[in-house]
């Protein structure tokens, strides 16, 4: 790390958005390793945030540049990129960073390119995203990106994999400077977590939602069509069936909120879904609190934060067989792993863990024990400083430049 005596070297973090979502937590995640380890952060963000999200991370110890530029769905056009490429230069130019930390997004390859024109000494790149849903041009350009940063880093090894054919994760004794891609599992704050979740008011909790004696089954995420929602509450049309009283907890908010409520509404599921909407982390680590399973049925996954999360809070997880929810939950010890967009093994599933409650209770545990011991946040912004460090005393041999 930095030692007393050095100044601060500056890192500046880009992103498109700042919401409340997965990539925002892992950003955050990443300006308090980078703050603790004595770096001064500033974080930039082109176009939408939301002033709580800001908050956080001014809270977290870094400065915020939000610079608020217009984005359509038909995507970027001309004027838009020259707009957002004299936006960009003009921050680096101001801001004069020692590292750029790209947080790789669409546009993420155009700062990249912005970046080494204003010739910033070490770039850095993560994706969050599984290479999966994209096709040969996207793989293209992110490996063009990865070549351009001194360093770039995957979240599993699953995106690392589907992104670049092959993957590894970060080990500074062995990992040659010449490689330019990486991974390095995301950060949980598992004692929070943990801490929250076990001091909730459970009783007020389950009262003041009329679950209380019930079977709690809880969902957390956007509400779009890639985390799997659908496909939940078709199992538990089936799970009723033999467990009339369950109850599913959907939290979050998206495009398809109106969708899946009238499926709850079509299959006679209004008593037993309750969608409760977007809620700060706080709020869900309590709410994890009164739950006896999590089911994180993705037709995608890069990491899968909220397997994690629940995991840390204790709690068995049902997760769909891909991705980077393959690393996190250990099919059999912490959870389940089914394949995505199958109601009947999900209802299967769902069924036997509703059950058996010490089979709950022993996967919770070993869920506790590997985010503990794979995720903590002291294992994080150990390796991130420690990449920080390799990357950067090997930059003059394998850096891209323009």
């Amino acid at each position: 790390m930095i030692g007393p005596s050095d100044p601060k070297k500056r890192v500046l973090i880009t992103t498109p958005v700042l919401h409340m979502g997965g990539t925002e937590a892992q950003t955050l995640c990443l300006v308090k390793a980078l703050a603790g380890a004595g770096y001064h952060v500033t974080i930039c963000c082109y176009y939408e945030f939301e002033k709580e999200m800001v908050r956080r991370f001014e809270e977290a110890g870094a400065e915020t540049l939000t610079l608020r530029l217009p984005r359509t769905s038909n995507g970027l056009t001309g004027k838009k990129v020259y707009r957002l490429v004299k936006e960009l230069t003009g921050v680096f130019n101001t801001l004069c960073p020692d590292i750029l930390h790209v947080q790789y997004l669409a546009p993420g390859l155009l700062t990249i390119v912005c970046a080494r024109l204003a010739r910033i000494p070490l770039v850095f790149a993560t994706v969050h995203q599984p290479g999966s849903p994209y096709g040969r041009t996207e793989k293209g350009l992110i490996r063009v990106a990865s070549m351009l940063c001194n360093a770039f880093f995957c979240v599993s090894l699953s995106v690392e994999k589907s992104w670049f054919g092959d993957c590894r994760l970060f080990d500074s004794k062995s990992l040659r400077l010449k490689r330019a891609h990486c991974t390095i599992y995301n950060a949980l704050d598992v004692e929070t977590i943990s801490g929250v979740a076990g001091n909730a008011d459970k009783q007020a909790l389950r009262g003041s939602l009329g679950v209380a004696g019930k079977p709690v089954i809880g969902s957390v995420g956007r509400l779009r069509w890639e985390k799997g929602q659908e496909t939940l509450i078709e199992a538990m049309a089936t799970v009723i069936g033999t467990t009339p009283e369950a109850v599913l907890l959907v939290i979050g908010d998206g495009p398809d909120r109106e969708m899946l409520r009238r499926k709850t509404e079509n299959l006679g599921l209004n008593r037993n879904i309750l969608f409760l909407g977007q809620k700060e982390p706080e709020e869900i680590y309590r709410l994890y609190g009164i739950m006896d399973i999590v089911v994180v049925p993705s037709v995608f996954e890069g990491f899968g934060i909220v397997a994690g999360e629940a995991m840390a809070a204790g709690l068995p997880v049902i997760a769909s067989n891909v991705g980077g929810l393959r690393e996190v939950v250990e099919d059999g010890v912490t959870g389940c792993l089914i394949r995505p967009g199958d109601p009947g093994e999900l209802a299967d599933a769902l069924r036997i863990l509703i059950g058996d409650e010490k089979r709950r209770l022993a996967m919770g545990m070993g869920g506790f024990e590997r985010v503990s011991g794979l995720f903590s946040m002291d294992r994080y912004s150990s390796l991130m400083a420690t990449a920080y460090r390799h990357f950067s005393n090997g930059s003059s041999k394998r850096a891209g430049s323009l």
